[in-house]
């Protein structure tokens, strides 16, 4: 399952999240690139003054941590990486498969 650059515009991200993770077969992986706050804090305190336009505007929300919500449904993270500034997140995650 892949998922580009939308959890910060769907309003309930965490029931999304959950979504995805029940819909996913076992052993199958999840594949994210969003945005979320930056790991630079110049950059993060830009995003929180951004913020007070986007999401009244656009709904985009950048300051959601995607990854936590993930860790939450159990899928172990199997690569994570920032890019851009730390405001773009690209990870892999796999659902566990049942053991036999």
């Amino acid at each position: 399952m892949v998922c580009t650059l939308s959890l910060c515009a769907i309003p309930d991200d965490q029931r999304a999240n959950a979504e995805m993770g029940r819909v996913l077969k076992p052993g199958g992986q999840f594949l994210l690139l969003d945005r979320v706050p930056s790991s630079l804090w110049p950059v993060r305190a830009l995003q929180r003054l951004i913020k007070v336009i986007t999401v009244p505007l656009g709904g985009e929300h950048l300051l959601r941590r995607p990854l936590r919500h993930i860790q939450a449904t159990g899928q172990p993270i199997e690569q994570q990486d920032r890019l851009k500034l730390g405001i773009v997140e690209r990870l892999a995650a796999r659902k566990p498969a049942p053991i036999p």
